[in-house]
C-alpha cells in the first residue's frame, strides 16, 4: 500500500536556509501570508481527511517557497493524493519529479513501485511484451516492437544488477557494478561522506533507476545490441579461420558478458551527456540568480580594471582578468596552514592526475568543516560572493558590455581544492562547450592561487603571448587566439570565461613543494 500523506515527510529534518546560508525572515514570514510550512501542514490536513484536491492545492502552494531541499518531499506527497484520486499517471508524474531531485529517495521509490503498480491493474489484462519480464511496467511500454525490445534488453540488464554472481567480463561494467569502483569512476575526488550528504546514487543500479538516466539508457538499447553483436561476429569470424567453430552453448555464455560490457561503456559517455544538460537547465533557474542586492554584492572584491578585462568590454577583448591581493598577505599564511593540515590529515581524495577535495560550506553538514578550516572557510565564503557582486556590478555598469551573463548563485560541488605534486599538471581544459549540445551552463571560472613556485622567464605578474618558462604555471589560451602564461603566485585570482578561455597549468618541479589551487566555477544563463 502507498503510504498516508501525514507520514514522516514534514519540515523537521531539513532548516530551511537559502544557497548562501542566510534565513530571510523577511521573505519567508510576510504579514498576512502563510509560510510554506504551514501550507504544508494544511495540504496534511485535507489529506487526512481524505480531501484530496484541496491537499494537491496546499501542497503546489507551498512548492512556491519551500526549500530546494524539500521540493522532492511535496511532489511525493502530491503523487500520493494523485494515487487516492486515482489518476495514476499523474502520479507517476509527479514522483518521477520528486525522484529527478533525490534518486536515491526510498519512500519515493516505493511510491513509485506502487503506482506502477495499480497503472498494471488498472488497464486490466493485456498481452505483455516479450514474456512480459517487470510486468509492473509492461503496461508504459510503448506499442512498437523496436521500443518493446529494448525495455526488454534494458529490464535484463538491470535485473542483472541485483544478482551477486555477475559472470562478467573483467572490464568497465565490472568495475561499475562494484560500489567502490563505481564512487572513483563516478565522482573522481568525492568521499563517501560528499555522496551521501547530497544524496547522490551510490551503486549504478540506484543511478539508473534515475528517471533522467533511464530513459537515456533505453533509447541506446539497440546501440549497445548492435556494438555487442559486432564483438560476437568478429570473435566467431576469427575463430572460424583457425577451425574454432562457437557453439551455441558458448554463444548464450559469452552474449550477456559481451551486452554487459557494451553497456558500461556505453553508460559513460551517456552520464557526461546527463550531466551537462542538468548543469544547462540549473543555469537557466531563474530562481538561483544571484542576487545583486545581497549584502555580499557591496564587498568590492573585484577591481573595476579586473572586471572590464574578464567581460571583455575593453578595446582588445581578452575574457579574462588577473588580480592579486585578494585576500590580503596576512590571511595567506592561514590558508595555507589550513590546506596543508587537511592534506596531511588525509582529507584530499585521489582523482585523476591530482589529489581534490570538494568545499561546500553553505550546509549544516559541512559545519565541522568551517569549524576546523576557517580560514579555508572564509576563502571559500568570498568566493561564493563574487556571482552576487559581478551581477551587482554588471547592473550599473554604462560601457558596451558584448558578453551580457546573468550568474547563478554558488551550486553544490562547483567548488575545489586541487592539489599537484611534483611532475603532475593539469592539461589545457575549457569548462563549458561553445555549442548548444556541450554547454553545460558553466559562464565564469576563478581560479584562486594558494602556494606556487617562482617561475624562471617569469616575473609575479602577467606575462603575455608567451610559452611556459617554468613548472606550476597558469596557461590561457582564449577562443580568440590570445595566449598568456601566469604564474602561480599566492594570493593571485584569475577569472576568465568559461566559454572563451581555455586553461591548464605546467607541471610542478619541485618535489617538496605541492601546488594548491581553488576552482570556483560558476552557473549562468547568457542574455
Amino acid at each position: 500500500m502507498l503510504d498516508r500523506g501525514s507520514d514522516a515527510d514534514t519540515g523537521t529534518d531539513v532548516v530551511d536556509v537559502s544557497a548562501d546560508g542566510s534565513f530571510d525572515i523577511q521573505n519567508q514570514q510576510r504579514r498576512g501570508m502563510p509560510t510554506w510550512e504551514a501550507l504544508k501542514a494544511e495540504g496534511s490536513s485535507y489529506f487526512q481527511k481524505k480531501d484530496y484536491e484541496n491537499a494537491l492545492a496546499k501542497y503546489a502552494s507551498a512548492l512556491v517557497d519551500a526549500p530546494h531541499d524539500q521540493h522532492h518531499v511535496l511532489h511525493g506527497n502530491r503523487a500520493t493524493c494523485l494515487f487516492q484520486l486515482k489518476k495514476f499517471r499523474d502520479a507517476l508524474v509527479e514522483i518521477h519529479k520528486a525522484l529527478a531531485l533525490v534518486p536515491t529517495w526510498d519512500k519515493g521509490l516505493i511510491r513509485k513501485q506502487c503506482i506502477l503498480q495499480a497503472l498494471h491493474k488498472a488497464q486490466g489484462p493485456k498481452q505483455q511484451p516479450l514474456g512480459a519480464v517487470y510486468t509492473d511496467k509492461a503496461s508504459v511500454i510503448p506499442d512498437t516492437s523496436e521500443s518493446k525490445e529494448s525495455q526488454l534488453v534494458w529490464r535484463r540488464l538491470m535485473r542483472g544488477l541485483e544478482s551477486a554472481n555477475q559472470d562478467c567480463l573483467d572490464g568497465v561494467f565490472a568495475k561499475l557494478t562494484n560500489e567502490t569502483d563505481f564512487r572513483k569512476v563516478m565522482y573522481p575526488g568525492m568521499t563517501a561522506d560528499d555522496i551521501r550528504n547530497h544524496h547522490m546514487p551510490r551503486t549504478l543500479k540506484q543511478l539508473l533507476e534515475d528517471p533522467w538516466y533511464e530513459q537515456e539508457m533505453i533509447d541506446l538499447m539497440p546501440k549497445i545490441q548492435a556494438k555487442a553483436n559486432s564483438v560476437l561476429d568478429n570473435v566467431k569470424r576469427k575463430g572460424a579461420t583457425v577451425g574454432d567453430v562457437m557453439d551455441a552453448a558458448t554463444e548464450a555464455i559469452l552474449r550477456p558478458q559481451v551486452l554487459r560490457e557494451a553497456f558500461g561503456r556505453e553508460v559513460l559517455t551517456m552520464l557526461q551527456r546527463v550531466a551537462t544538460k542538468k548543469h544547462a537547465m540549473l543555469a537557466q533557474d531563474a530562481s538561483r540568480i544571484a542576487d545583486p542586492d545581497a549584502a555580499c554584492a557591496l564587498w568590492d572584491q573585484l577591481h573595476e580594471a579586473t572586471l572590464t578585462s574578464l567581460l571583455g568590454a575593453d578595446s582588445a577583448p581578452r575574457f579574462f582578468g588577473v588580480q592579486d591581493d585578494f585576500l590580503g598577505a596576512d590571511f595567506v599564511p592561514l590558508v595555507r596552514s589550513d590546506v596543508l593540515r587537511m592534506h596531511k590529515q588525509g582529507q584530499l581524495v585521489r582523482g585523476d592526475g591530482c589529489h581534490v577535495r570538494f568545499l561546500d560550506v553553505s550546509t549544516d553538514s559541512n559545519k565541522a568543516f568551517a569549524d576546523n578550516f576557517p580560514a579555508l572557510a572564509e576563502l571559500v565564503e568570498k568566493l561564493h560572493a563574487l556571482p552576487h557582486e559581478i551581477n551587482h556590478k554588471r547592473r550599473r555598469r554604462h560601457d558596451h558590455n558584448p558578453t551580457a551573463i546573468q550568474l547563478c548563485a554558488e551550486s553544490t560541488c562547483a567548488t575545489t581544492l586541487v592539489a599537484l605534486q611534483a611532475g603532475e599538471s593539469q592539461p589545457m581544459r575549457l569548462d563549458c562547450g561553445i555549442d548548444a549540445q556541450h554547454d553545460n551552463g558553466y559562464r565564469i571560472t576563478c581560479i584562486y592561487c594558494i602556494s606556487g613556485m617562482p617561475n624562471p622567464g617569469l616575473n609575479d605578474r602577467e606575462y603575455e603571448n608567451s610559452e611556459p618558462g617554468g613548472g606550476g604555471a597558469i596557461q590561457l589560451h582564449t577562443t580568440s587566439n590570445h595566449h598568456a602564461t601566469l604564474a602561480a603566485v599566492p594570493d593571485r585570482i584569475v577569472v576568465l570565461q568559461s566559454q572563451h578561455v581555455l586553461h591548464g597549468i605546467t607541471p610542478v618541479p619541485d618535489p617538496s613543494s605541492p601546488m594548491y589551487f581553488v576552482l570556483f566555477r560558476i552557473h549562468g544563463s547568457l542574455e
